[in-house]
């Protein structure tokens, strides 16, 4: 046709058919037409062309040519976590490295990404999208490849911004916000991490208890939280990479509100600054996937939480005064440390499995075991944690650290056995993730 825009004289188009319409008309380009007369285009079944032309070089006026398709043709699927093909918007640079120059994509009917390639080349692909991380591929070759198709499968996988995978509670003194000593190791671990982990930044959430003004105790939730700040900033974290959040009296963890007579243990629990490390920690910015978590499945984000967890499970829980009651003060201040953690990772199932010393009859143990895995489950579903993520079972005295049938045990090897513990998982009972002990009395 000379009808349409083409390269000199009659070129060659292809179009879209249906037995209704002709649309989509489109310039085949070169070398199929030239700045001469190119028409009577026919393709084999082989896909050999065969068309005429009176393009300079030939033997006569119009002469017939024959011609094999060199090009190759890439063929990818983008795909998201569920496996279906991506069709909203990303966007693909696709490279020759051998000739230097970007390669056009389209998307074909299905929403798959095509590409033409140059014989023999090498080619590189980047595919990135807002709120995923991007990914490359830089195998694409067309050197000695036999066939017409070179085929590859992408998965796209989302950003997960501010995604929690520890958390750690600070206790402070009555009107006091300087960092004490026993928050120190759970503060240096914790910088030692946000140095090899640029990915991770630290949210500060401070309270006070109920004593004083509203007004005061916002200022001193504030403090609280920028003396973390300062102190992490001594072991050389920048404060832009601390969140600080601060609520005053607002968020009690228990009944200690103003004028109501409590124990100082339980004032004690709302003295307090939660340290939530997050990965990913601003929504504003595109991550590469971290060198480290290269082999991650970002699908399954819970997986971080189990790697940064296998570093940390050194930090010490921050306890202090004991109390005597079933559950002792120390072991609250454990349990607040779990609420807080399945509270910020909703995705988190816990595990609670009761055990007692060997002493008594099977029948009282097995009675006992369950009241302690009770009492755990009963404090953390008054913090607000849902039932349905929580399973206990108990196991009485069956399952000993110590066996003190075959050994004579010492105080502190009884006490080992009168334990709880606790597995956070993401499935069933039978995970085996981090598992921490609380005991009982």
């Amino acid at each position: 046709s000379t009808g349409h825009k083409g390269l000199g004289g009659m070129d060659i188009f292809e179009a879209n058919y249906t037995p209704t319409a002709i649309s989509g008309v489109r310039n085949m380009g070169t070398p199929v037409n030239s700045l001469g007369d190119d028409f009577a285009y026919r393709e084999g079944k082989d896909r050999t062309v065969y068309l005429s032309s009176n393009r300079k070089g030939g033997q006569g006026l119009d002469d017939i040519y024959m011609a094999k398709e060199m090009y190759k043709q890439f063929l990818a699927r983008v795909l998201d976590c569920n496996g279906a093909i991506i069709t909203e918007s990303y966007l693909a640079t696709f490279r020759d490295k051998t000739q230097g120059v970007i390669v056009a994509t389209a998307r074909n009917g299905k929403g798959e990404l095509t590409a033409q390639l140059e014989p023999e080349s090498d080619f590189g692909i980047t595919i990135t999208k807002p709120g995923y991380f991007p990914l490359s591929d830089e195998s694409i070759t067309s050197k000695g490849f036999a066939g017409d198709t070179v085929k590859r499968e992408y998965r796209l996988m989302p950003i997960p911004y501010q995604l929690p995978v520890h958390v750690d509670i600070v206790y402070y003194d009555l009107d006091k916000f300087a960092i004490r000593r026993d928050a120190i190791p759970a503060l240096d671990k914790l910088a030692e991490l946000m140095k090899k982990y640029s990915f991770l930044d630290l949210l500060v959430a401070s309270h006070t208890d109920s004593r004083a003004s509203d007004e005061y105790n916002i200022t001193l939730s504030n403090n609280r939280a920028k003396a973390v700040t300062e102190y992490l900033g001594g072991k050389g974290i920048n404060s832009d990479r601390v969140r600080l959040e601060w609520f005053g009296e607002s968020q009690l963890v228990n009944d200690c509100g103003n004028g109501k007579p409590c124990a100082e243990t339980n004032h004690q629990l709302n003295r307090r600054s939660e340290l939530v490390l997050e990965a990913f920690p601003d929504p504003t910015k595109q991550y590469d996937i971290p060198q480290e978590l290269k082999d991650m499945d970002f699908c399954e984000p819970e997986d971080i939480f189990e790697k940064i967890q296998e570093e940390i499970n050194d930090i010490p829980t921050i306890y202090f005064d004991f109390d005597k009651a079933m559950l002792r003060s120390v072991h609250k201040q454990e349990l607040e440390r779990t609420a807080v953690m399945l509270k910020r990772m909703p995705n988190l199932m816990l595990y609670i499995e009761g055990h007692t010393d060997q002493r008594g009859n099977e029948e009282y143990n097995k009675k006992l075991s369950e009241r302690r895995a009770q009492a755990v489950k009963e404090y953390l579903k008054n913090r607000g944690i849902e039932d349905n993520r929580l399973e206990s079972q108990w196991f009485g005295k069956t399952r000993p650290i110590h066996d003190c049938n075959t050994v004579t045990c010492t105080p502190a090897m009884h006490q080992l056995n009168r334990r709880t513990e606790l597995r956070v998982g993401k499935t069933s009972y039978g995970y085996t993730g981090r598992q921490k002990k609380v005991d009982t009395m």
